[in-house]
């Protein structure tokens, strides 16, 4: 049989070539102030630059809360649209319809849960879905959809995506503490080792002012933690820290 030969991206987006995506600022970036249209474009340059086809509308057209009830399956993820798109391109494909890409806080809302006194649930008024071939398409919900899982990019403390993931009676797949601890590679370090006890890279590490991240105990035989008042007219201390790091048993493994 003859090899059936490549016809490009562009059968998949038709004139995807037409429009030149930028790297930076420009003025498809700068058009919209709105926060939320600026989030939709950049998944929609992300998409043309995988080759999937562009976001429906499908708001005209809302969609029944039917089939979407507590036993159903939606995964809603907050915030950035480009840090998650491998998971939900590979969901839509798995799970058609289930991955939900919330953009904004006005999409999402929470009320008080019916199965978990004290916590919340997630409902999605609105949201891009993810099917099979990278289709995605945005779209509303009547009666609004309830979240079985959310997850997104919890940057920070008071950030919209963590105050909605906060307190919720569905798993989630993170938190803006979280986030803090894991961004942290020396609280992170010590969480394992100490708190774990996984293996860790041997580590020296000098802070200096004040800093309470991390407890006296339990202590860590991996992460040597040196307190200094002050960095000035201590050289010979550090120096003495480090010769002894070098010498010690956690670097033996390390000939140079």
């Amino acid at each position: 049989m003859k090899e059936q030969e490549w016809v490009g991206p562009e059968a998949l987006c038709p004139g995807w070539q037409e429009e030149e995506v930028s790297d930076g600022e420009g003025p498809e970036d700068g058009g919209h102030p709105d926060p939320t249209a600026q989030a939709y474009e950049v998944l929609q340059r992300t998409l043309r630059l995988e080759g999937m086809p562009l976001t429906a509308d499908r708001t005209g057209q809302p969609r029944s809360g039917m089939g979407f009830g507590p036993l159903d399956m939606t995964v809603c993820v907050l915030g950035s649209p480009t840090a998650f798109l491998p998971i939900l391109l590979e969901g839509g494909t798995c799970r058609p319809g289930a991955m939900v890409l919330c953009l904004a806080p006005a999409w999402a809302t929470r009320v008080p849960s019916e199965t978990s006194p004290g916590a919340w649930s997630l409902l999605l008024s609105r949201g891009v879905s993810f099917e099979a071939g990278g289709c995605t398409a945005l779209e509303e919900f009547v009666p609004p959809r309830r979240a079985t899982y959310v997850t997104g990019t919890f940057g920070s403390e008071g950030s919209w995506e963590a105050e909605l993931a906060r307190d919720l009676d569905c798993p989630t797949g993170g938190s803006a503490p979280l986030a803090h601890r894991l961004e942290d590679p020396l609280l992170s370090r010590w969480l394992l080792s100490a708190r774990a006890g996984l293996p860790v890279p041997p580590t020296l590490a000098f802070i200096t002012g004040p800093w309470e991240a991390l407890p006296e105990e339990p202590t860590s035989p991996a992460v040597r933690l040196v307190r200094l008042q002050d960095p000035q007219g201590q050289e010979s201390l550090v120096r003495d820290e480090v010769g002894t790091f070098l010498r010690g048993s956690t670097m033996q493994p390390y000939d140079q």
